[in-house]
């Protein structure tokens, strides 16, 4: 198995941000029992994902309804692990580093603005590195600018002419990729690389449960159409 590509670029930023002096531990913004807590809440999230897929036609309730919750459940799980990668930030990042600091209000699109900008990444790199940590779905469904239509479809700045259509398939995939860059961070504050034949706190198996979802109510979908 080779890494991640999303793992591995997390990785490298932060090997970056590292070498450029920007890290130094903050200690009030450390919550062990969150993290703990959180690891402990996305594979309880996992299996019950997948028990109520598996069930999704002895529900009393219509399948377009249940299949719309689903969708927001992945939306709400992903924005979870967006929460979780900006209080990390906050924990390793020396705030006088940056230009304009940060303080408990700051966003994770602020914070990794300021970031790159402290690291003079150029543009290019800037527009990538915001989509590895997924910040126009952020925003979007943050500020309520989505709609999630029949079938589980979630549309991101739906008033906007360059709206973006996410189907389940694109929502396990967005929660795969902050599954993978949180495992980076773990790895990387633990001072490790994750091999390719071994993965840190269950990540093969969350990843695995993910896909096996993704299939099952592909199934389902493919019976109500």
């Amino acid at each position: 198995m080779t890494l991640n590509p999303n793992y591995k670029a997390t990785f490298v930023i932060l090997k970056d941000i590292e070498s450029q002096g920007l890290v130094e531990f903050n200690k009030e913004y450390l919550d062990e029992e969150f993290f703990k807590n959180f690891i402990k809440f996305r594979k309880s999230f996992s299996h019950s994902m997948s028990e109520l897929i598996s069930k999704l036609d002895t529900f009393e309730t219509k399948n377009e309804e249940l299949i719309n919750f689903i969708a927001y459940l992945e939306l709400s799980y992903i924005n979870s692990h967006l929460d979780a990668i900006k209080k990390f930030l906050k924990i390793i990042i020396n705030p006088i580093k940056l230009d304009e600091g940060f303080d408990k209000d700051t966003t994770l699109e602020q914070m990794i603005e300021r970031i790159c900008k402290k690291m003079n990444y150029k543009d290019e790199l800037q527009n990538s590195i915001r989509g590895l940590f997924l910040l126009d779905f952020r925003e979007a469904t943050t500020q309520q600018q989505f709609v999630i239509e029949k079938i589980g479809n979630l549309i991101i700045n739906h008033k906007d002419e360059n709206k973006t259509q996410l189907n389940i398939k694109d929502l396990a995939d967005y929660s795969s990729q902050a599954i993978e860059i949180l495992s980076a961070m773990f790895d990387w504050s633990n001072g490790k690389t994750q091999k390719p034949e071994k993965n840190s706190d269950g990540l093969d198996d969350l990843v695995n449960d993910l896909t096996k979802q993704v299939q099952e109510l592909d199934n389902k979908l493919d019976n109500l159409s």
